[in-house]
């Protein structure tokens, strides 16, 4: 680990009361960011991302966001499933991977971050072909499928 990386979950820690549980024990697990643990989102493939305007049909004027965020774990041995809920804003900007398009459009995960910003929510991943995903969110989860 380096010093951002310590001072990235020292910070975390410090605002732990803040976030939701399951956020935070997602984002202050070391394995979801280490080079070589099968449930690091470090070298995981983009499979798809799903974004949904969900309406009540009897109040369909009161949509709510979601983004669904599927990676295919970088072992090949799971989907890491993320779910943003009740999403405030997204960005998306895709690039074709310069190193390998054949292997993946977006290329791995490199690094990715949680942060609260104005009282809700940031996951910002940056891939290898310069593509970045940032959403804003007030709900989460992380489900996983492993293949045996």
């Amino acid at each position: 680990m380096n010093s951002s990386f310590d001072q990235y979950i020292s910070n975390l820690n410090s605002n732990k009361d803040i976030y939701p549980h399951e956020l935070f024990e997602f984002a202050s697990n070391s394995e979801r960011y280490e080079l070589n643990h099968p449930q690091s989102l470090h070298d995981s493939w983009v499979t798809s991302i799903t974004i949904a305007e969900n309406r009540n049909k009897i109040r369909p004027f009161e949509p709510s966001l979601s983004i669904v965020l599927n990676l295919l774990g970088q072992q090949h041995d799971r989907d890491i499933v993320l779910n943003y809920f009740n999403v405030k804003s997204y960005e998306i900007l895709g690039s074709e991977n310069p190193f390998n398009y054949g292997d993946t459009f977006h290329g791995d995960v490199l690094t990715h971050e949680i942060s609260i910003v104005d009282g809700s929510f940031q996951h910002v991943l940056e891939l290898r072909s310069g593509s970045t995903f940032k959403v804003i969110f007030s709900e989460f989860s992380c489900l996983e499928q492993v293949y045996t």
